[in-house]
C-alpha cells in the first residue's frame, strides 16, 4: 500500500462510521464473552460474528461512499480495495477479543477456530461489501433501507431452503453454512465450505464488478468519450467472463457439491421406491432387499395405524419416509447425520435404517401432530409441546424405562430444570436433550390422559394453558409432579438415573464441536480396526476434555489391543472418579471381559452381576445373563471366552458356535444366524431347544424365538412366543416392547386389506 492509499486509510478510521463500527463490534465479542458455546473461537462465534460485522460493514460502506470526494469515486476500484482493507481491519477486533478470553474459557482447537473463522467470516463481510457497492452505486435515496431489505433476504435465503427442501443445512453467501437445529455435535464442514466460499468470491467480484461499470457509465456519461474507457470495459468484461462461469457452474452443480439438496436428488442417489396405502418409502436398494422393504412398509402402516386412533386423526396425503443406510450417507444427503428428522409441513420423515425400530414411531408422530398444527410449519410454536407430543405417543420407552419412570428418573437424578421454562419457545434447548424429550413427554402424557386428546390438541394449536384447560401451567405441573413422585427407585436405580440424565447440554460442554469431530475420527478407526490410531485418537480427546464417549473409545480400544490389564487399570481409576463414575456404567461389563481374559473369574461375575442391576437396556440385560452362564459351563468356557471377548468374522463366529453344544452356544448360534437373515436355520436350532434347557435366559430365548418366527412372517407362533416371554419379562420397558410386538403379530396376520 502506497504512501496516498495509507493516507486515505486512515482518514476514513477517523470517520464516525468508522469508530461506531468499532465500537459496536468490540461490545458484542465482549458480550459473546459470557456466552456458553459463543465464548472462545469456534463455529458459532464465527457464524454469530459474520452476521452481525456483515450488517455493520455493509452499513458502513454506504456512509464511505456517500462521504467520498469526486476523486475517490472517479477510481471506484481503488475505494473497493481501500474499504475492503479497512473492513478486514475491523474484523480483526472480535477475533482479537475471542483469542483473548482463551485466558478464561478452554479452546480445544484454535487451529480450527481460526479456518472457520476465515471461511465464514471475511468472505460473508466482503459479500456484504459488494452487497452495498450495488446499492451505493445504483439507487440515489433510501441506500441503507434498501441494503438492510436485502441483506435480510439473503439471510432469509436459509428459512426458505430448509423450508421447501429436504436438507435441514444451508450454504449462503453472507453466513457460510447453517448447520441446522439439530443434535448432532459434530460438524466436519470445512472441505465443503472452502469450496462453497470460492463461489461467495466469486459472487462478490461479480457484484463490485457489475456496481463498477454502472458507475463508469454514469460517471463518463453516454456520449463521453475518452481514452481511458476502452480499458476499463475491458477490465471489467474480463473479470464477469472469468467470474460469471464459476458462479453459474457452483447453482448447477449445487446438489453434487453438497451445497443443497432436492428431494429428485436424494431419490436419484437411493434410487429404491415402495409405495403403501399412506406412504411413499424411498431407501437405498442397494442396502435394502425386496422383503425387508415390504416388512418395513408393513411397520410403517402399523405405527400409522397406531398413531391415527391415538390422535384422532386421518392423513390424507401419503407421508413421504426416506430411509439411509448411514449415518454418513443421511449427514451427506440432508444433515443430521445421527440425528432422525421429521418434516410435518413437507409430509417428510427422515430416519436411518439402523433406527427404523426405535424411531420410526416418534417422527410419524411428528407428522400426524401436523394434521393439528399451527401453519405454516404445521407445528406447535412451543418446542416443548412439539417434542411432548412425538414422545408421549410415540415412545412408550425412553432410554428404556416406561416413560414415567423416566422422568421420575430425572428427578431422582438430581437434575431439576425450570419446568416452565421447558414450555417456551427456546428454553427446551436449554438442558440436556434426554432430560427435555423425558419430562416433555412425561408430561404431554399426562394431559392427554387426564384432559383427552381432542384438549391437547387445542393446546398444541394454541400454546396457551389458561385457555385449554382454565389452570395456569404451574398448577399443571404441580399434579403431574405428584403423581411421579408415587414411583419407588432403589439406590441402583438412583444410580442409574445419573447415567442416564446427569448429562450437559451441547451449551454446558466444554468445545463441543471439537470434541465431538475427534469422537467421531475415533469411531471411524474403531470400525476400521485401525486400533492404535483409535487408541491415540481416544487419547487426544481426553486431553482436550474427559467424556464418557472418549473413555469407552480408549477402553474398546486397548481391549482390542489385547491390552487387558491396562483396560483394568484404567476402567477402575475412571469409575473411581465419584464426579464422573455415574456416566460410565456399561463399562461394568467390558471390566467384567478384562478380568475374564485374565482368568479372574470370581471378579468377572461381579461386575456382571454389577451390571445386571441396573437393568440399563435389553441388549446388556441378556449380554450380563450371557456371560454368568457362559462361567458356569467349565468344559466350553474357553471357546465361550473367545466368542465374548475376541474380534472375529461373522462367518468365524458361526463356525466355532457350531462345534459347541451347550444350551448357550446353541442360542448363540441362533442369534448369529438371525442376524444372517438365516431365520431357517436360527428357527430349527431355537425349536429344539427348550426355555428349560435355559432358565434365567428364558425370556430372551421365547422373545428371539417370536422374533425368528416374525422374520418368518409365522404371524401366530411368533404371537404365541410373545404371549409366553409377557409374563416373565425382567423390566417394565421390556413388557411394554413385548406387549408391542403382539400387537405387531395380530396386525400382520390380519388380511392386508384390514391392516392396511
Amino acid at each position: 500500500m502506497n504512501e496516498d492509499n495509507l493516507r486515505k486509510v486512515t482518514l476514513i478510521m477517523q470517520t464516525r462510521a468508522f469508530q461506531i463500527s468499532v465500537l459496536i463490534l468490540i461490545l458484542f465479542a465482549i458480550v459473546c464473552t459470557r456466552i456458553p458455546l459463543f465464548n472462545y473461537l469456534g463455529f458459532e462465534f464465527s457464524a454469530l460474528t459474520v452476521v452481525l460485522a456483515g450488517f455493520v460493514g455493509g452499513l458502513l460502506t454506504l456512509s464511505l461512499w456517500k462521504q467520498a470526494d469526486c476523486e475517490c469515486k472517479a477510481d471506484v476500484w481503488q475505494f473497493v480495495g481501500e474499504v475492503a482493507f479497512v473492513q478486514c481491519i475491523l474484523l480483526v477486533i472480535p477475533f482479537l477479543i475471542s483469542l483473548a478470553n482463551v485466558l478464561f474459557v478452554k479452546n480445544c482447537s484454535m487451529g480450527d477456530g481460526l479456518v472457520l473463522y476465515a471461511l465464514t467470516v471475511i468472505p460473508g463481510v466482503l459479500f456484504s461489501v459488494a452487497l452495498a457497492m450495488v446499492v451505493g452505486i445504483v439507487f440515489e435515496k433510501w441506500r441503507k433501507t434498501i441494503f438492510t431489505v436485502l441483506y435480510i433476504l439473503v439471510l432469509l435465503h436459509i428459512p426458505l431452503v430448509t423450508f421447501f427442501r429436504p436438507q435441514i443445512f444451508a450454504f449462503n453467501p453472507i453466513l457460510g453454512f447453517f448447520p441446522g437445529f439439530t443434535y448432532d455435535e459434530t460438524l466436519q464442514v470445512t472441505q465443503r465450505l472452502l469450496i462453497y466460499r470460492l463461489s461467495t468470491f466469486a459472487a462478490s467480484g461479480c457484484l463490485v464488478t457489475t456496481a463498477v461499470w454502472i458507475w463508469h457509465i454514469r460517471f463518463h456519461g453516454k456520449e463521453r468519450k475518452d481514452a481511458s474507457q476502452p480499458s476499463f470495459l475491458f477490465i471489467e468484461i474480463a473479470i464477469l467472463a472469468l467470474l460469471v462461469p464459476i458462479v453459474l457452474v457452483m447453482l448447477s452443480f449445487s446438489d453434487r457439491l453438497g451445497f443443497s439438496s432436492s428431494q429428485h436428488y436424494i431419490q436419484q442417489k437411493l434410487v429404491g421406491n415402495h409405495k403403501t396405502a399412506h406412504f411413499e418409502i424411498i431407501y437405498p436398494a442397494s442396502s435394502v432387499k425386496r422383503e425387508q422393504i415390504e416388512q418395513l412398509g408393513r411397520l410403517h402402516e402399523y405405527y400409522y395405524s397406531k398413531l391415527s386412533h391415538n390422535l384422532n386423526v386421518q392423513s390424507q396425503v401419503r407421508i413421504v419416509s426416506f430411509l439411509y443406510s448411514s449415518p454418513e450417507e443421511k449427514g451427506k444427503l440432508i444433515g443430521a447425520g445421527r440425528t432422525d428428522i421429521a418434516k410435518p409441513w413437507l409430509r417428510q420423515i427422515h430416519i436411518n435404517l439402523t433406527d427404523v425400530e426405535a424411531g420410526l414411531k416418534h417422527e410419524m408422530a411428528h407428522i400426524l401432530a401436523g394434521e393439528f398444527g399451527w401453519s405454516p410449519l404445521k407445528i406447535s410454536h412451543n418446542s416443548g409441546l412439539v417434542e411432548g407430543i412425538a414422545v408421549a405417543v410415540g415412545d412408550n420407552v425412553w432410554y428404556d424405562e416406561p416413560l414415567d419412570r423416566a422422568a421420575a428418573l430425572v428427578f431422582a437424578a438430581g437434575v431439576n430444570p425450570d419446568m416452565e421454562s421447558l414450555f417456551s419457545f427456546s428454553g427446551f434447548a436449554k438442558v440436556n436433550a434426554g432430560v427435555s424429550y423425558a419430562l416433555a413427554g412425561s408430561f404431554c402424557k399426562f394431559l392427554i390422559d387426564s384432559f383427552g386428546i381432542d384438549q391437547f390438541k387445542k393446546l398444541y394449536y394454541s400454546g396457551d394453558f389458561v385457555l385449554t384447560y382454565n389452570r395456569a401451567l404451574p398448577s399443571l405441573l404441580t399434579d403431574w409432579r405428584t403423581i411421579l413422585h408415587r414411583q419407588q427407585f432403589t439406590t441402583d436405580d438412583s444410580i442409574k438415573a445419573q447415567y442416564l440424565f446427569r448429562r450437559s447440554s451441547i451449551f454446558g460442554k466444554e468445545c463441543a464441536r471439537v470434541i465431538a469431530n475427534v469422537n467421531s475420527e475415533t469411531r471411524e478407526l474403531l470400525t476400521r480396526h485401525e486400533f492404535e490410531k483409535a487408541l491415540v485418537s481416544a487419547e487426544r480427546s481426553l486431553g482436550l476434555s474427559k467424556t464418557p464417549e472418549a473413555v469407552f473409545q480408549k477402553t474398546a480400544a486397548l481391549f482390542e489391543l489385547r491390552r487387558f490389564k491396562d483396560v483394568v487399570d484404567f476402567v477402575e481409576t475412571q469409575l473411581r472418579d465419584t464426579s464422573f463414575g455415574s456416566a460410565l456404567l456399561p463399562l461394568h461389563l467390558r471390566l467384567g471381559d478384562a478380568y475374564w481374559t485374565m482368568d479372574s473369574l470370581v471378579r468377572a461375575k461381579q461386575e456382571y452381576e454389577m451390571m445386571a442391576r441396573f437393568h440399563l437396556n435389553a441388549w446388556y440385560e441378556e449380554a450380563c445373563i450371557l456371560r454368568l452362564e457362559s462361567l458356569k459351563n467349565e468344559r466350553e468356557a474357553q471357546e465361550l471366552r473367545n466368542y465374548f471377548v475376541c474380534s472375529m468374522e461373522d462367518t468365524v463366529r458361526i463356525a466355532r458356535l457350531s462345534k459347541l453344544s451347550s444350551p448357550i452356544a446353541q442360542y448363540l448360534l441362533a442369534r448369529e444366524l438371525a442376524g444372517k437373515e438365516k431365520y431357517g436355520e436360527a428357527c430349527s436350532i431355537l425349536e429344539h431347544m427348550s426355555s428349560s434347557n435355559v432358565i434365567s435366559l428364558e425370556f430372551f430365548y421365547l422373545q428371539r424365538l417370536g422374533r425368528v418366527y416374525f422374520s418368518r412372517r409365522e404371524w401366530k407362533k411368533a404371537g404365541a412366543s410373545f404371549e409366553k416371554a409377557l409374563p416373565i419379562a425382567p423390566t417394565g420397558s421390556l413388557e411394554i416392547g413385548i406387549r408391542e410386538w403382539i400387537e405387531r403379530c395380530e396386525f400382520e396376520s390380519k388380511p392386508p386389506s384390514e391392516g392396511v
